[in-house]
């Protein structure tokens, strides 16, 4: 995984932050001209306005970049820089550049990914006080108040309706993967009593009624003279090789299982995020037992990069088999931001215990680019 680049120049959340971003420069960039053209637009030094913009620009791209990382201090700390320097930026704007107050609702949307919902309410709240504030005259302020408390009501409500739905995407997302995974495994466990069933059938009739042709035939060698006996030589030579042929097939349908990678691709293939890649050595063979413990392993790695990789984007899954030492290794590492202080969960364990019960393990790390990495090994036969 190390060696995987992250497709961040096409990410659609990077790019809407960067959208953001441009706007919030775009906004205060009037000010910055007038600064330049020497009107006095802003109270105290021109400087000091500007050193305020520009920190509340680094809070606001720090805090969009670290909402999905694995420090939520930081990024709370971020945010309320942003906070700050945002409403800094407002106050010390003049009466007559109103429109600086928009940087007032990119925080508050912001918000909802960061705290509480109670504390996006305050913010609400305390950013349409310092629109009055910042607005001269009562007939003014009251309006500025109602369209500003308007205009965050509306993009608070959007973001959380965007979260929420992300949410039950990927409450879906692991709904299919568990429903997909069962359902490979039921549609394996179909196809192998099916096979058995034939294989039996052809071993207890065809076989058997085969092995009493070749009887006869051997028995009528010795009785038959002249141009009849080169028939049933032949005939008899006919009847066991069709009887070496059923053989052949009885322990074919037995001893085949599918493909793994067919089992392991309609289990997890399906998902949109994180892109899933499965690599499976091209000679291998596993029983119903490791074949049951992969895809289940599959499906609670696939699960947990969405429930608690920060994002993860990719998600590579190899099976392979150490023949010097007849193990089978399962090795799953995504790209995300796993805690260096990560506890198991319920279904973590459970893929500890399925390894344990074929007499292998299981083990978790986080990986050298700060992903999730799962290796599991149990013995191969």
């Amino acid at each position: 995984m190390g060696d995987r680049a992250r497709p961040w120049l096409f990410d659609p959340d990077l790019i809407v932050v960067g959208l953001f971003g441009l706007l919030s420069i775009a906004v205060g960039a009037p000010a910055i001209v007038l600064h330049l053209q020497g009107h006095d637009v802003t109270h105290g030094p021109p400087w000091l306005w500007t050193t305020v913009y520009a920190a509340y620009i680094a809070s606001y791209l720090a805090t969009s970049l670290l909402t999905d990382g694995p420090r939520p201090r930081l990024t709370v700390a971020c945010f309320l820089a942003q906070a700050v320097f945002a409403i800094a930026s407002v106050l010390l704007i003049h009466s007559g550049l109103n429109f600086v107050n928009i940087i007032l609702v990119f925080s508050a949307a912001l918000s909802c990914y960061v705290l509480p919902r109670w504390a996006t309410a305050a913010l609400v709240v305390v950013n349409t006080v310092v629109v009055i504030i910042t607005t001269s005259g009562l007939a003014e302020q009251a309006i500025n108040a109602v369209f500003y408390l308007g205009v965050q009501a509306v993009s608070v409500l959007t973001v959380i309706a965007w979260i929420v739905n992300e949410r039950s995407r990927r409450a879906l997302a692991e709904t299919h993967i568990e429903l997909a995974a069962t359902a490979a495994l039921l549609e394996h466990s179909t196809r192998s009593e099916e096979r058995l069933r034939i294989s039996r059938d052809l071993h207890d009739v065809a076989g058997h009624q085969l092995t009493a042709l070749a009887l006869e035939l051997e028995i009528a060698t010795h009785h038959a003279q002249g141009a009849a006996e080169e028939h049933v030589l032949r005939a008899r030579s006919i009847a066991k090789d069709l009887l070496d042929d059923v053989r052949a097939t009885v322990s074919q349908l037995r001893d085949d299982d599918g493909s793994l990678q067919d089992a392991l691709q309609s289990a997890i293939g399906d998902i949109a995020r994180p892109t899933v890649e499965v690599v499976v050595d091209d000679d291998l063979v596993v029983d119903a037992d490791r074949r049951t413990a992969i895809v289940r392993a599959a499906q609670e790695v696939v699960t947990n990069a969405i429930r608690h990789s920060g994002g993860a984007r990719s998600l590579r899954i190899d099976v392979s088999r150490d023949h010097a030492h007849d193990l089978l290794t399962f090795e799953a590492n995504d790209d995300g931001w796993a805690r260096r202080d990560f506890a198991l969960g319920n279904g973590l364990r459970g893929l500890r215990e399925r390894a344990e019960q074929l007499g292998g393990r299981a083990e978790f790390s986080r990986g050298e680019d700060g992903g999730f990495r799962v290796r599991m090994t149990v013995p191969a036969t």
